[in-house]
């Protein structure tokens, strides 16, 4: 594709605007400086899907032009290839306008249930993911098809691909909304509940039945219904504790205060346990947060423990550390110690730790003052992949989905066929427990893989 004056001037326009903002990030902190990070994202989003939906409509429009209509017999039947191609390509436009305008959404229209321009403004861009990767796979199929015939390799096969494009574009298109379509499905179903067992070296009398909560992601396609069904399915297990792995809310209290009051309804006969995520720093004010869950009776571990006395005898504290971003949120006083999480934890406590990402986990780990006191480290943040087209990229950026190069052992569910992407971890060096949760619910578009909005219902037993 040549690049034209417009494109020149876009260009120009993009490099003159990254520095400005990188200049004005440089001399921010706190909530301002995320509020003008989460702009800066915008734009760079919003410039990738730019070129992104250019070469969807090249392609798209491409196969739709294929579509001859003067090869319609008889002559009566053509305007019905015409208003095809016509509403096709007004569909397409649409699609990406809403595609575009996705991530406003985190914005404006927020409030206690979903507005319906963000839902299918965020299906959109589901759609428009799932559009690109296998077009983008079929393009690629098609150049090096090109260079087979050229070099006279697989000549007949190479040819049928090569005339066959279109289709092939067609068929990216097909398999793009049945991923999207399966993936809405799952998340208009109820969170499913994944049951696991953990022995812990400092339980002696008795299980203790822990529920693990992670990325609810209180949002512009999360609300008060869908929270409440979370909340009616975790009172339903009646928990000794209840635990929240971060990513609550990807927005303020003052819009979102309606969509979370479920959580003030969460019952347990030892408390309910709060430990940031990254969201918290990203999309909202997380001091406010704070406020708002200790209103609900929500004990937040900012850095801190709350020790337990179970009916049987048996000590418990859980921890719970700032996220790992938070130190990257210029945020003040916030930023991950798990040292100071764990000091006031007693030799003898079993102690379950709650940190949002694995890599948390990891550095924990690493750190012998910490994995000497903690048992069991409760973590999120992957979503699974979500989408199964991220599975790859989580494959790459998070730990324990690479168990191996941790000295970890990945303990399978026996009823799912989950790999190393979520799920119980054993670190032999250290003997300590992480569980890896795929999240109640989703960041962004209401698409994720079959059973992965879980609910963990977790019990912990004595080592026998």
């Amino acid at each position: 594709m040549r690049l034209c004056a417009g494109h020149y001037l876009l260009i120009a326009f993009f490099v003159i605007t990254q520095c400005l903002l990188i200049i004005l990030r440089n001399s921010l902190h706190g909530v301002s400086y995320y509020r003008l990070k989460r702009v800066h994202n915008l734009v760079n989003m919003e410039f990738m899907m730019v070129i992104g939906s250019m070469f969807i409509w090249k392609r798209v429009t491409e196969a739709l032009n294929h579509l001859d209509p003067d090869k319609i017999t008889p002559a009566r039947f053509r305007w019905r290839t015409i208003c095809f191609q016509d509403v096709a390509r007004a569909t397409l436009f649409i699609l990406l306008a809403l595609s575009q305008l996705s991530f406003l959404f985190y914005f404006f229209y927020v409030g206690s249930e979903p507005h319906i321009l963000a839902q299918f403004s965020l299906i959109g861009l589901a759609t428009y993911l799932h559009a690109v990767v296998f077009l983008v796979i079929a393009e690629l199929v098609h150049q090096f098809s090109t260079v087979s015939l050229k070099c006279g390799v697989l000549e007949s096969q190479s040819r049928y691909i090569i005339n066959s494009r279109h289709a092939y574009t067609y068929l990216s298109l097909f398999c793009a909304l049945l991923f999207v379509l399966g993936g809405l499905y799952a998340t208009l179903s109820d969170p499913v509940y994944t049951r696991v067992s953990i022995p812990l070296r400092n339980l002696h009398n008795g299980d203790v039945k822990v529920v693990l909560l992670t990325d609810l992601h209180i949002g512009p396609t999360v609300g008060q219904k869908r929270m409440q069904k979370i909340v009616e399915l975790t009172n339903r297990l009646n928990p000794d504790i209840v635990a929240i792995s971060g990513d609550l809310a990807d927005g303020f209290v003052k819009d979102l205060e309606g969509a979370a009051n479920p959580l003030c309804s969460l019952k347990s006969k030892h408390g309910v346990y709060f430990a940031t995520g990254n969201h918290e720093y990203m999309h909202g004010n997380v001091d406010e947060w704070f406020a708002y869950l200790e209103r609900c009776n929500v004990t937040v571990l900012h850095n801190s423990q709350q020790r337990i006395l179970m009916e049987n005898g048996d000590r418990m504290c859980i921890a719970g550390t700032d996220d790992l971003f938070a130190a990257r949120a210029h945020f003040p006083g916030h930023g991950m110690d798990a040292q100071r999480a764990v000091v006031g934890c007693h030799p003898g406590d079993a102690v379950v730790m709650l940190a949002h990402q694995p890599n948390a986990a990891q550095v924990m780990l690493d750190d012998p003052i910490v994995s000497k006191r903690v048992d069991l480290i409760l973590s999120g943040h992957t979503h699974g992949g979500q989408m199964y087209l991220f599975v790859p990229v989580i494959y790459l950026v998070n730990a324990f989905a690479r168990s191996g190069s941790y000295s970890f052992r990945c303990q399978l569910l026996p009823r799912k066929g989950n790999g190393c992407f979520r799920g119980l971890y054993y670190n032999e060096p250290t003997g300590v427990y992480v569980y890896v949760s795929a999240g109640v619910n989703y960041f962004g578009p209401p698409i994720k893989m079959f059973g992965a909005c879980e609910i963990i219902d977790i019990t912990l037993k004595p080592v026998i």
